[in-house]
């Protein structure tokens, strides 16, 4: 029985010796792993693999022991916005330049109007672009771009990027063509696609290129119309079938004029949504 017990006390020896021999040594490695300069390494190893959100904790903690270190700060204000997480990153700029704002580097006075941009803050943007003085004239003209094309101006944008391409000012190749294309862009009147279809049922959705939909209000304007024709070239004035039409075909046309007014604003939509997707595409994956 003794001899049983001092077996067992030995191998409960020999597990505590194995535990602290592998506690010392991952302590030491835990310890090592959140030194700071090994949290720089993963931070940046999370950024530049695109782990952007897991990127921005690590530098929150970076910041938390290092304050004041510029490329911390940055690389946290460009995680949030590489991850969507805007909110976050534009509360934490007012969080470290609040009283500063528009004195703060022009680093992170771009990334401030990005993200600004990105939540369709059209005027806080120019607020920003009048009060700020720390931008260059370059990337100021840029901004300025990016804002009078997402407010849908595309005559006026696409003036000032001429303007400023004629006074030497480098404006991106990308940007002038999207400028370009929304020049182009044939907008589509409300009020002539009401119009249209005031005279012809469903022509002001062949104007609005709905094709299909301008066909069946054709269709359904002038089969209503036909019966309410028959019911009072058979009956006459008093034709209970003849006005049952009538009230079809008019509630048709009516809708069908009010139905192409929607389809023109909804063309126009469809068209200005395309060049702004264009924008926050090019703001968004900029990692400058």
């Amino acid at each position: 029985m003794r001899l049983k017990f001092l077996q067992i006390n030995l191998v409960s020896r020999i597990i505590l010796i194995c535990f602290f021999l592998l506690l010392l040594p991952s302590k030491s490695i835990a310890q090592d792993l959140y030194n700071l300069e090994n949290s720089r390494k993963y931070a940046e190893y999370l950024f530049s693999s695109q782990q952007h959100s897991l990127a921005a904790e690590e530098y929150e903690r970076l910041i938390y022991f290092d304050e004041d270190n510029l490329g911390f700060r940055l690389n946290l204000i460009k995680s949030y916005r590489l991850s969507g997480d805007l909110n976050s990153g534009i509360n934490r700029i007012y969080s470290l330049y609040g009283d500063s704002l528009f004195q703060m580097p022009e680093n992170f006075a771009k990334e401030f109007m990005k993200m600004e941009l990105l939540t369709d803050s059209l005027s806080e943007v120019l607020e920003f672009l009048n009060r700020n003085r720390t931008i260059s004239g370059s990337n100021r003209a840029v901004f300025q771009s990016y804002s009078l094309l997402l407010s849908g101006d595309y005559d006026k944008s696409g003036q000032f990027i001429r303007n400023a391409i004629s006074d030497n000012t480098p404006i991106p190749l990308n940007i002038l063509m999207i400028s370009e294309k929304a020049e182009r862009m044939k907008i589509k009147s409300p009020f002539i696609a009401a119009g249209l279809s005031a005279v012809v049922p469903g022509s002001g959705k062949f104007y609005t290129k709905n094709w299909t939909d301008g066909l069946i209000s054709l269709m359904f304007v002038a089969t209503n119309a036909w019966q309410a024709y028959r019911g009072f070239n058979a009956d006459g004035i008093n034709s209970a079938y003849g006005w049952i039409f009538t009230g079809l075909s008019s509630s048709f046309y009516i809708g069908n004029i009010f139905g192409s007014v929607k389809a023109a604003k909804r063309y126009n939509k469809n068209k200005k949504n395309e060049i702004d997707s264009q924008i926050y595409e090019i703001v968004r994956s900029d990692t400058d």
